[in-house]
Order: structure tokens, then sequence, then C-alpha cells
């Protein structure tokens, strides 16, 4: 994916300013920032969310804009904090109803964090009207393991372990980053050295732009503004 010179605004307000930036296939990426540094705004963009920005996304060498939203839910998944789940078992809301394949679908569970959840409540436990029979943290799990089963050429998360604890979250971004052929691109404010340490690229925003990135040692080295996120977090 390569964005060129984008600039989006809204009610007037600049919310990104020129950013260019190229996100490699198959690579893992995570996004920091503090809050209103235009995070989440530059992944709804990548999703097609919206078309009135200035510059261009480019997916491969097709610009996104020549894209229609069918074909690019078909390649990706997102996972965001506020999570769909609908009054109907855990599986049928991790697979949609489609047909899944048993060792794939257990995968998912697995790298998703909801074995134990399963283990105690049964696959065809009840997850309530908007998901109230869960905690916030389980509907999390539900909404990773839907995207994994898709299997989708690039996953998009959006501070999706906001509500599970460190030791937790820390586990399932390892094993969302082990995922083989699959572009990961990560917002999150968790800012541990161990986890990373293991994405290939830090992007750090900052006021609408993208003021550094690099590996997590690259970036301590620097001694900037990632350097003073992490000091303060």
């Amino acid at each position: 994916i390569t964005i060129s010179n984008l600039k989006f605004m809204y009610d007037d307000k600049v919310i990104l300013n020129d950013i260019t930036y190229k996100f490699e296939k198959n690579k893992s990426y995570a996004i920091v920032g503090t809050s209103g540094s235009g995070k989440t705004t530059l992944i709804n963009l990548l999703l097609g969310k919206y078309n009135n920005y200035s510059g261009n996304i480019y997916y491969n060498s097709t610009d996104l804009k020549e894209i229609s939203i069918d074909s690019l839910f078909e390649i990706s998944s997102f996972v965001e904090q506020n999570v769909f789940v609908f009054d109907d078992s855990i599986i049928n809301n991790i697979t949609m109803y489609s047909n899944i394949d048993e060792e794939l679908l257990n995968e998912a569970i697995n790298k998703s964090g909801l074995s134990k959840l399963i283990e105690e409540k049964g696959r065809d436990y009840r997850c309530g009207e908007n998901g109230c029979n869960l905690s916030g943290g389980e509907k999390q799990r539900i909404s990773i393991a839907r995207a994994l089963v898709k299997k989708s050429q690039l996953l998009l998360l959006d501070e999706a372990t906001s509500a599970l604890d460190n030791e937790t979250s820390a586990s399932i971004t390892n094993n969302l980053l082990s995922i083989d052929n699959t572009t990961k691109i990560m917002i999150t404010h968790r800012l541990d050295e161990e986890i990373l340490s293991k994405f290939d690229e830090i992007i750090v925003m900052k006021n609408g732009n993208i003021v550094e990135y690099g590996t997590y040692k690259e970036l301590m080295n620097n001694n900037a503004t990632f350097k003073s996120l992490v000091q303060l977090n």
C-alpha cells in the first residue's frame, strides 16, 4: 500500500497533513501516537471509508478510489474497539454463518485467546444482544477470531486488545504477528518494548503527521517523539 501526499480535513480542521508512506506486503506495522494524532483516520482512509481526501492511496498500482468496497472487504479484515456481536452462539459470531474448515476455526479460536471461554461456556453459548452476556475483552477476542477465519491478505486493528489485560494482550498480539502471508497494521497505545520490538516498523504520528518511523531500537536511539511517548507511558 503506497500513500502519497495524503491530506484529509473534517469540518475545516486538518486531520491528516501531507502523509507519504509505503506499507510493504506481509510486513507488520504498529501505529502509535497521542489521542487525536490521526491514527484511526489513517486506518479508515485505507479501508475506503472516506473518499474526500487529496493525494493518493494505491493498492499495488491501483488507486483506492477505483477499487470497490466489496473488493476491499474481500482482501482485508478490520478489528476495532467497538465490536459488533449479535444474539447468537459464539461460533456463529465468529463464522458469520459461513462454512469454515474446522482446523482453521480451531486455530482462530486459539490465536484469539477464546479457548478458555469456549471450554467454560461451550461453543453454543449465546452472546446476547450486542454481546451483553460477554465482557469487553471477550467481545474483542470474538472479533479477532472472526478476522482470522477470513485469512485476509490485510489485517488492520485499531486498539483491538484495549479491553484485555497486558499479559493477554501481549499473547494475542504475538499470535497475530506470527501469521504468515498477511500485512498487519495495528494501532496501539501499549508501548511495551518486548512487543513493539517484534514489529517490522513502528509509525509515530503527531498532529496529523508521520513524524518518525523505524524499529523500536532505532526510534529509541533517535531521542525524539517516540522515546518521549515511551517515557510518559
